[in-house]
């Protein structure tokens, strides 16, 4: 094997070291047991129609609602005041599992690319 082979060789080893452990670190969020809420909590403002109210003036109602997508059509779910909280935390939830899902993905694509590199180094012809 050359020596400009052996080193890239070398620095691709040393690469896939240094990453096998990030994976790992992500494991917590999936392997938890906290629920989860797929959606966003926000404002929602709106006018009601009425021609003497506030609203027709510019002054909108406002209400928290939880919107999602189900079955590709997004739906809209008013949130009573007791609820907000408790949804907002478990939308950052689903939140953080997708953003931590899509790292997960990342980080073993790029693990994958380095293994085919190494395998090409190092594969002889018979």
């Amino acid at each position: 094997m050359q020596t400009k082979a052996r080193h890239r060789l070398s620095r691709l080893r040393q690469t896939l070291v240094r990453m096998k452990d990030q994976p790992s670190q992500l494991l917590p969020i999936f392997l938890g047991d906290q629920l989860l809420v797929k959606g966003t909590v926000y404002p929602l403002r709106r006018r009601c129609g009425k021609p003497t109210c506030r609203c027709a003036e510019g002054e909108l109602h406002e209400s928290l609602v939880l919107t999602a997508s189900v079955e590709g059509r997004t739906q809209l779910q008013s949130l009573p005041e007791e609820k907000i909280e408790r949804a907002r935390e478990l939308t950052q939830r689903y939140q953080q599992f997708r953003t931590a899902r899509a790292e997960f993905v990342k980080l073993y694509t790029q693990m994958v690319k380095i293994i085919d590199a190494i395998e090409r180094l190092t594969r002889v012809k018979p």
